[in-house]
């Protein structure tokens, strides 16, 4: 198996090193950034250690494109929702939180949590991941919101930012403690009530009184 991922590279060596930036990135996930080392890596993808150099000068290069590579594919799922066809923009924002939050990548979780607590061990890794994960899917979402509120379902006077803000980072970290649940009593809850619940709570703080749908904005 080693030998020929290894001569896959060789003739492949303008392409973008998808199955090494997938390996790297389940590796990371489930040893943490400090103690992963190359050699594993290597080890999980095939490949020797040579390899992963031709590619990335150092283990911090190779997480910051890991993390690329992960969040390129999240959203494009994110943009085929934004650009379909829904009935309503409630149904578009039900359909974005499912595809964001109740995804069936078995890594989304070990992945959130390494991000979370990367802290000082690689700074420009979470910089990046804050850029291209929460803050780019809170903008997503506010402009879902404020465009549900140009049409006049959605209440005009919620602040569609904060709103946002406060749903994705709020449901991201209660996903993320749900891997403590088996140490920590009271964390534990099924992830389907969860998103379901919190999706319901958005669309009722979204939602225009009866009495205000029939008036224009």
């Amino acid at each position: 198996m080693p030998a020929t991922k290894s001569l896959r590279w060789v003739r492949r060596p303008d392409e973008r090193p998808q199955e090494l930036l997938d390996a790297a990135l389940v590796v990371f996930a489930e040893r943490g950034y400090r103690t992963t080392t190359l050699d594993q890596v290597a080890e999980a993808a095939g490949v020797t250690k040579g390899t992963i150099y031709h590619y990335f000068r150092t283990k911090e290069e190779l997480l910051l494109r890991a993390i690329e590579h992960y969040q390129d594919r999240a959203f494009a799922r994110l943009d085929d929702v934004r650009r379909g066809d829904y009935a309503s923009a409630a149904d578009r924002v039900t359909a974005f939180v499912v595809q964001a939050f109740a995804s069936d990548d078995p890594a989304r979780r070990r992945v959130h949590a390494l991000l979370q607590g990367i802290g000082a061990e690689a700074p420009a890794v979470r910089r990046e991941w804050l850029r291209s994960g929460p803050v780019r899917a809170w903008r997503m979402l506010t402009k879902l919101i404020e465009d549900g509120q140009a049409s006049g379902e959605f209440r005009a006077d919620a602040d569609a930012e904060v709103t946002a803000r406060l749903f994705v980072s709020g449901l991201m970290l209660q996903l993320v403690w749900q891997q403590h649940s088996k140490h920590v009593p009271g964390v534990a809850i099924g992830e389907k009530r969860l998103i379901a619940g919190a999706l319901d709570a958005l669309l009722h703080t979204l939602a225009r009184s009866r009495g205000s749908r029939g008036q224009s904005r």
